[in-house]
């Protein structure tokens, strides 16, 4: 007697998981050289004009060779296969339950027999484009804000090492070496270094996001009574980032200025001289010399005695707050000072989240696919 072996499918948690992974790493390999010229002019008060980053990228290639373009990229890809993951994941799983309350709710205002009409529904398209497309705009920008908070907060010191990486020169330090240093220097706090600025702005950033994502979307299959394309999935990726980037640009200035304290308080080991002309510095010189300040007399006294107590005293500074690092940046540059480099988000955004979107809806629909 044959035995029918029943195929367990693959749990839609792991689906969006690793489709949300796999997008995340493509969007963010083909736009890493941008970001990595738009970090090095975000850290220093050096003018930024959109004309000349060609020279930089250039200036690059020809000291460090074209692979440093892709700088911190491995750390990128480390960090962004959990992060985007994570995010997809939890988006998805708090639109499920959206949906299957929105749906359970008409269906008791009905006045019909909940559990008839579910089983006559399950078997038909309409209910599984409902779940598709059902979100409200609210609903949305919840979804959206608790996927960014909760993936940020697990991955944060993966991008701080990445934010380091990207402005040092190749000497030598790696992302292992990079990521142990964060810890050996300030303990689980300096693993979240400039967690503030990066949960304040990923609130509205994520949460906005998703929403346009999702809502245009949504519009797009309410007029046209069908699934959107790849072409229009893409146009609706590419407006999310968009809108959701300029919004939220001066929280990702600020972050990667906490995050890069201590770099560049001096050019010898980093990569902010190919930004040419004479290099300005002294926001972050302004922020080293703030911590200092921080340091505890016991350990300054220690630091006489003993050389090596100098050393570790310097692991025991107090990053300046957020608000502080603020009004250096206001000080240094005005109000254009939170918004230097933007107009390279501008492109750089729109493409990747065009393709991040897009891609986590065509390795999902791959995946679902290859299970049926």
């Amino acid at each position: 007697m044959v035995q029918s072996i029943e195929r367990k499918s693959i749990p839609n948690e792991v689906k969006h998981l690793i489709a949300g992974g796999i997008s995340g790493m493509l969007a963010k390999t083909i736009v890493a050289p941008i970001d990595r010229i738009k970090i090095l002019y975000q850290v220093t008060a050096t003018p930024f004009r959109l004309r000349d980053v060609p020279k930089v990228a250039m200036k690059i290639c020809e000291e460090e060779g074209i692979s440093a373009l892709w700088r911190g990229n491995t750390a990128t890809m480390v960090r962004v296969f959990p992060y985007a993951g994570i995010q997809f994941m939890i988006f998805n799983k708090i639109k499920e339950i959206f949906v299957d309350n929105s749906e359970n709710e008409a269906l008791k205002r009905s006045n019909a027999n909940v559990n008839d009409v579910i089983l006559k529904r399950i078997a038909t398209k309409q209910r599984l484009d409902d779940k598709k497309w059902g979100m409200k705009p609210l609903e949305s920008l919840f979804a959206g804000s608790m996927a960014g908070a909760t993936s940020v907060l697990m991955t944060y010191p993966l991008d701080l090492t990445r934010a380091q990486l990207a402005v040092s020169k190749g000497n030598g330090s790696g992302f292992v070496k990079v990521l142990c240093s964060n810890y050996s220097n300030g303990g689980v706090t300096g693993l979240f270094q400039g967690i503030t600025p990066t949960l304040l702005g990923m609130l509205p950033y994520a949460g906005v996001a998703f929403t346009i994502n999702e809502q245009s979307k949504r519009q797009i299959y309410k007029m046209k009574h069908r699934d959107p394309t790849v072409a229009e999935k893409m146009v609706c990726g590419g407006l999310a980032g968009l809108v959701a980037q300029s919004m939220t640009y001066p929280f990702e200035v600020t972050r990667r200025r906490m995050q890069t304290i201590g770099i560049l308080s001096s050019t010898k080991d980093t990569a902010v001289n190919v930004l040419g002309g004479n290099l300005e510095i002294k926001p972050a010189l302004d922020a080293a010399t703030i911590a200092e300040k921080h340091v505890v007399d016991a350990s300054t006294t220690a630091a006489v005695e003993s050389p090596s107590a100098s050393t570790k005293s310097s692991a025991l500074q107090k990053s300046p707050s957020m608000l502080r690092i603020m009004k250096q940046v206001m000080q240094e540059q005005g109000i254009n000072g939170f918004f230097k480099g933007l107009s390279m988000n501008w492109l750089k955004g729109p493409v990747s989240f065009a393709i991040s979107f897009t891609a986590f809806d065509l390795v999902k629909e791959w995946i679902d696919e290859k299970e049926a």
